[in-house]
């Protein structure tokens, strides 16, 4: 039977049930592209602004780029802190994360040497999705070059060519240059606003800590475009999309010209050889500049600015020696370098004229008992210039009971015993002075006045530091002028102008008249230049020097005298020796202390007396930099003591 034999109502059944059915299929069709095109309008249209930045942060990158960090020089220009060319490894944590496998993992911690705590550190970072990450600093270029090799394999991981703080007289001045060290977190909140960031290095310790905001510079921006692997792609690239908005030049830290002397400060770390522990403080008297800053045991600041070992640290931590104290603006007992305060104070009240005699036995009663003098057999009749040259105690002894702690402390402090100097460095000690009421409120016994007799001699609770030494004696060379320590000549911006100078500062006049300056200075002469002299078996040939020798007994052992090479080490006497030279024209203050080392005259001075001899004898047109780090074999004593 055909089509045209069905009855006409059941075939317009069917077309109207066929048509209704494809209707609801166009309508479902319809509303299906509506809603794309609705999703669409959405996205490029009222969304278009935010999807556009998503797209482009992810394919442009803008990473900072610190300034370089100012010089440290000498006062010749010899550097001594600089910035050398370096290699630090980034990861940016979210495309690693999509890219890289275990392999990537095992593939890092096999070409940067990683430890599994420190690779476990990085997956966390990688997990957390933080910002940038510093892998690690100065890498060798060995390690670079295999990264690069790998770099496929290492999706997100990043070299970047960048300035590393260098000290080339490694140790040498280390104390008195300081070093940098990351910043801490808790630092990291309060110098934010300053344009400090993650990863950054601050100046810890020395100059670098004092003139850090003068050093670290400000830094700048560089946006690389990169693919969806995190590599960065080719300059034309970066240059179509980006523009002249590519980079934001940094501003270089201005450089800081310190008063140092890098040849003065190897000579003395030379002299220092045969010493475990001490310091050694140079100064010009006639303005106060700091020419030298030596203590030891030292450190490598080198090793301390960049990946310090365990190991190092654990040496540094455990030497009883404390090699990260400046010993130089540490107080210790001073011994007989603070005779002159007895000396010029009983001329200055008249207690004693300069040729006024006393007899040395050899000991002095006083308090029912005996005081010893240094020499057992008594120097005999000694006056203020003999008594210096030979440092005799019972003149002392004499003097203090005639005088009183309090008169002898007020004099201490016109000479800047008991106060700190001024150093911009280092946190330096401001010692102690004690008097009569400083021992009723502190000392456990109260005050007796056999302290005074031990207060003479530089003993009982009397402490000063090298640099507070080194100032009076620059005072007593000067004329009677307390300078302020300065350590910084000028700073210079990177064109090499000066931006600003620091002249010399009086701190104070401390009012000694001439007569007693005259007898100071050659009590002084007479110690070194007069056979008498406990330090006259040193002498030089070339220039007379004044000094004083001193031995600062740290402990007392019975009642018998025990000699040093018979004590523990930390039981052992500190030895110091406190000179000027040239006699007549003073151009150099010298203050030797040695930790633990014995007798003045035998250890100190001897160091001293190298020191001047090979400064006073230099040439001054000498070339400071190949001298040091052309014939000096610094790295080989860089672990030495």
């Amino acid at each position: 039977m055909g089509l045209g034999d069905l009855p006409t109502r059941g075939r317009h059944g069917e077309l109207a049930e066929y048509g209704a059915r494809y209707g609801w299929t166009l309508v479902l069709v319809l509303m299906a592209f509506g809603i794309i095109a609705l999703r669409l309008w959405q996205i490029q249209v009222i969304e278009g602004d935010r999807y556009y930045r998503a797209a482009t942060e992810n394919i442009i990158r803008q990473v900072e780029v610190s300034a370089p960090r100012g010089r440290i020089l000498d006062r010749y220009g010899v550097a001594l802190a600089e910035n050398r060319p370096s290699f630090d490894v980034y990861m940016v944590p979210h495309i690693f994360r999509r890219h890289a496998d275990e392999e990537a993992y095992a593939l890092l911690k096999r070409y940067m040497n990683l430890s599994e705590a420190e690779l476990g550190r990085i997956r966390k970072s990688v997990e957390s999705n933080r910002g940038e990450v510093l892998l690690r600093r100065d890498v060798p270029r060995l390690e670079v070059a295999r990264l690069e090799e790998d770099r496929l394999r290492l999706p997100g991981i990043e070299v970047r060519a960048t300035a590393h703080r260098h000290y080339p007289l490694h140790h040498v001045g280390g104390h008195a240059v300081g070093f940098v060290a990351e910043v801490g977190r808790s630092e990291l909140r309060e110098l934010r606003a300053y344009g400090y960031r993650p990863g950054d290095r601050v100046g810890r310790m020395g100059l670098e800590s004092a003139f850090e905001e003068v050093l670290h510079g400000s830094p700048g921006l560089d946006r690389v475009v990169v693919d969806a692997r995190g590599n960065r792609q080719g300059e034309s690239q970066t240059r179509f999309l980006i523009g002249e908005y590519q980079r934001i030049e940094p501003v270089a830290g201005r450089d800081v010209v310190s008063t140092l002397d890098a040849d003065l400060m190897v000579i003395i770390d030379e002299a220092m050889r045969r010493h475990a522990a001490g310091a050694v403080v140079a100064v010009d008297p006639r303005d106060g500049a700091v020419r030298g800053l030596y203590s030891k045991p030292h450190f490598n600041p080198n090793a301390w600015s960049g990946r310090l070992s365990a190991m190092e640290k654990m040496r540094s931590d455990n030497d009883p020696f404390k090699p990260m104290l400046d010993k130089s603006v540490s107080a210790y007992f001073p011994g007989s370098v603070y005779k002159i305060v007895g000396t010029w104070a009983a001329l200055h009240d008249g207690i004693y004229e300069p040729h006024d005699e006393v007899d040395c036995p050899g000991y002095y009663h006083f308090g029912g008992r005996r005081w010893r003098c240094h020499k057992r057999g008594g120097h005999g009749d000694v006056d203020a210039f003999t008594s210096m040259a030979m440092s005799c105690d019972v003149y002392f002894y004499q003097l203090a009971e005639e005088m009183g702690m309090d008169r002898m402390a007020e004099f201490a402090r016109r000479f800047g015993f008991g106060e700190r100097t001024g150093l911009p460095i280092n946190h330096e000690s401001a010692g102690r002075i004690p008097d009569t009421e400083w021992y009723r409120q502190y000392g456990p016994d109260g005050y007796t006045r056999g302290m005074d007799l031990n207060s003479v001699l530089g003993q009982g609770d009397t402490l000063t530091t090298p640099l507070q030494v080194a100032m009076a004696y620059a005072a007593i060379a000067n004329g009677g002028d307390l300078y302020y320590p300065r350590m910084v000549e000028e700073i210079r911006n990177q064109s090499g102008e000066v931006v600003f100078e620091y002249e010399p500062r009086v701190r104070k006049k401390v009012g000694i008249d001439e007569e007693s300056l005259e007898v100071l200075r050659r009590g002084l002469w007479m110690g070194v230049e007069d056979d008498m002299g406990t330090a006259s078996h040193v002498k030089l040939e070339h220039s007379e020097v004044a000094g004083k020798t001193g031995t600062a007994q740290v402990a007392k052992i019975g009642a018998v005298r025990v000699a040093n090479s018979d004590k523990e080490i930390r039981l052992r006497d500190h030895a110091w020796f406190a000179a000027y030279a040239p006699y007549e024209d003073p151009e150099l203050v010298l203050v030797v202390f040695l930790e633990h080392a014995g007798h003045g005259g035998a250890e100190a001075a001897p160091v001293a007396m190298e020191i001047f001899d090979r400064y006073l004898t230099r040439d001054q047109e000498f070339d400071a930099l190949e001298v040091r780090l052309g014939s000096t074999p610094l790295e080989s004593v860089g672990g030495a003591r």
